[in-house]
């Protein structure tokens, strides 16, 4: 439902064509954030940490694009310069941090931008890092808004029927990763959705 109503309701939905930039794409929301916008016609390209999971971006999720931040041979900002030659139209953000200050340095006029989360700066013990490249929201007539789920009663209700509609049809698919063990284990599985461990929920 967090990936429903960040994609549909907090600014602009994504359009036929526009080129759709989602962060943490392999994550539990970002991958449900992701179909959703090429249900919608878009051109999405999702950023992940590996070649595994940029590869299961592309060949299993459908995506027309994949950043790794974690590349070492090509940087953030050639990898947006590749996958985004036009800019950014819509980006939805899970990440914060140096991600999302790349990405605004990409975002194309009129382009819309959704804080989800901020996954690189949970668990930082100093000041967080905010966007410093905000001012090209300005330079660009873009717009930058965060939302808080449960703020959004009807989106979720609607929500909660087209995703069932979308799961029916094929367009759209829970991805889990279920980690084996006892309870032991648990401290383990945890600390890896804070590190890029996951793939899905």
């Amino acid at each position: 439902l967090t990936a429903y109503v960040g994609v549909n309701s907090v600014v602009k939905a994504p359009r036929k064509g526009e080129t759709v930039v989602v962060t943490a794409a392999a994550g539990a929301t970002g991958s449900i954030a992701a179909q959703l916008a090429k249900v919608r016609g878009s051109r999405v390209v999702g950023v992940a940490g590996g070649p595994e999971k940029c590869q299961f971006l592309t060949n299993e999720m459908g995506l027309d694009g994949a950043i790794d931040y974690k590349d070492k041979t090509k940087s953030l900002r050639q990898q947006f310069e590749e996958q985004c030659p036009d800019g950014i139209d819509f980006l939805y953000d899970n990440v914060g941090g140096d991600c999302l200050n790349e990405a605004l340095h990409h975002i194309a006029k009129h382009g819309r931008v959704v804080l989800c989360g901020a996954i690189s700066q949970y668990g930082t013990t100093g000041k967080q890092q905010g966007p410093s490249n905000y001012i090209r929201l300005a330079e660009q007539s873009a717009t930058m808004s965060g939302f808080v789920v449960l703020h959004y009663p009807f989106s979720m209700l609607m929500g909660f029927f087209h995703l069932l509609w979308f799961y029916f049809r094929g367009k759209v698919h829970g991805i889990e990763q279920v980690h084996e063990g006892g309870i032991k284990d648990f401290p383990k599985a945890l600390e890896g959705l804070f590190h890029g461990g996951n793939i899905g929920k």
